[in-house]
């Protein structure tokens, strides 16, 4: 492109970094024309302030796992070979195998659960939960059925949780229940919106990242 354009000047717009770490951004562009973070972005009304609280569900790594976790794992590029796709689908399984531990899901929801009461009993509001994989989406939901089996309720418009994600005929029987039409999503997140939505008032929405 620059040999073809030599007198082009060449502009990048991103929300981030072409590699991680910030390695090469300003190589490819040069340096940086204006910079709009998250500070500028809530000063204009762009955004609402974000709050953050840690929460820390630790993972626990038996000794003959810990040589399988790559700490190049975060590395992926959208035109990485189909070689190297594999062996990255590999390597989050086994991530999502020891993220989704029943151990570990029983344990965030149980916080979950407490956090989520204690706030909603002095601010009124609703909460989404985004998980690793529809896999823990559904192990998450059940636990947190176990812990308040009247959040649940099959019928869409009844209940104070659903998980929002897509599927197939194929998937598991497991799952099934989960899985809405378009239309139906749609109708559960205008729902999830809609602060003065009944059903939904004080739901806890799941969706897999």
């Amino acid at each position: 492109m620059r040999d073809a354009l030599p007198k082009a000047s060449f502009i990048g717009f991103t929300g981030t970094p072409i590699e991680s770490g910030d390695k090469n951004t300003q190589a490819v562009f040069g340096d940086y024309i204006d910079v709009y973070d998250i500070l500028q972005s809530k000063e204009d009304k762009a955004t609402v302030p974000i709050y953050y609280e840690a929460r820390l569900a630790k993972i626990d790594l038996k000794p003959e796992e810990r040589p399988k976790i790559d700490p190049n794992f975060e590395e992926v590029t959208e035109d990485a070979e189909e070689s190297t796709k594999e062996s990255l689908r590999r390597k989050w399984a086994q991530l999502e195998a020891m993220v989704g531990t029943d151990k570990r899901i029983a344990l965030v929801a149980e916080d979950l659960v407490k956090h989520w009461e204690a706030r909603y009993a002095t601010m009124e509001g609703k909460a989404m939960v985004v998980c690793m994989s529809r896999r823990i989406c559904v192990e998450l939901y059940k636990a947190i059925q176990k812990l308040r089996p009247d959040w649940h309720h099959d019928d869409d418009v009844k209940g104070t949780m659903k998980i929002v994600m897509s599927g197939s005929a194929s998937d598991t029987l497991d799952w099934q229940k989960h899985i809405r039409s378009k239309k139906r999503r749609e109708e559960l997140a205008k729902a999830f919106k809609n602060s003065k939505e009944a059903v939904s008032e004080s739901s806890l929405c799941a969706t897999c990242g």
